[in-house]
């Protein structure tokens, strides 16, 4: 009875630690370290406002001060659901030593993968808090709803990098088609436009894509100070939790063949 209580703790403990160690490692060597971690989304974010904003001057809805306000709520989620996947897609070949001289359990490479990109979405949100606060729209009982969109986040982005990571070690190829897919649905997400900029024969994609969904549950958490719509929750909610099982269901189904495969 004792070891099965301490499991649980044992397992957290080892998801904290290759948390660390990821984030530590992705910056080891260099001057800067984990400074890198803001500089490269700051110089990204400063590219896609400049760009979007500055130049092709998208209007953004009603509600939002600047393009950048409207920008980053869709932006940064996206950014750590991207960095997730696509690193997911390779995690295990990456570590191929580990996964075949160690006996552990190997979901917990994808999840701190996972993991790591949301703790730097948390703390870029903190800037984009600070930024909310100096436009005038901080209101700190509605960013509370960002709680619940950061687990199906993680929940979603968790079930399609693990079947990422397992088609990959099968089919290497497929780490390529993943940052295809990716790129594909980075460009079909009101991220660097509002949804109302999308033609009207098109609007079913916007129904469909998850991400289309989260943006907007940030947005409206972050600035319109509006509760995200019901059935645009429920929605999210039912893919999150679809794509976690079943991609989890094909790893751990694939894993006694990792070893081998690698």
């Amino acid at each position: 009875m004792a070891s099965n209580r301490k499991r649980p703790s044992a397992w957290l403990f080892l998801v904290k630690e290759m948390v660390l160690r990821d984030i530590r490692a992705r910056y080891a060597g260099s001057r800067l370290g984990v400074s890198w971690a803001f500089a490269q989304p700051l110089l990204w974010i400063l590219l896609y406002a400049w760009v979007f904003g500055v130049v092709l001057k998208i209007p953004v809805e009603k509600g939002f001060s600047s393009f950048p306000e409207f920008l980053l709520a869709g932006l940064l989620p996206w950014m750590a659901i991207q960095e997730g996947v696509s690193r997911s897609a390779t995690v295990l070949t990456d570590n191929a030593a580990m996964v075949k001289k160690t006996v552990f359990p190997v979901e917990t490479l994808v999840l701190s993968v996972v993991l790591s990109a949301v703790v730097n979405q948390a703390i870029a949100f903190l800037f984009y808090a600070a930024y909310l606060a100096w436009l005038g729209h901080f209101s700190f009982p509605w960013l509370l709803l960002i709680l619940p969109a950061l687990l199906v986040q993680t929940m979603m982005t968790f079930g399609i990098a693990c079947f990422a990571a397992t088609v990959t070690t099968l089919v290497r190829d497929f780490a390529h088609a993943v940052n295809i897919a990716l790129t594909v649905l980075f460009y079909a997400t009101p991220i660097v436009y509002p949804p109302s900029l999308m033609p009207a024969s098109y609007r079913w994609v916007l129904s469909v894509n998850p991400i289309a969904h989260l943006a907007d549950w940030y947005r409206r958490a972050f600035t319109l100070h509006a509760a995200p719509d019901a059935g645009s929750v429920l929605y999210l909610a039912v893919f999150a939790g679809a794509a976690a099982v079943l991609g989890m269901a094909l790893f751990l189904r694939a894993r006694p063949h990792f070893a081998d495969l690698i």
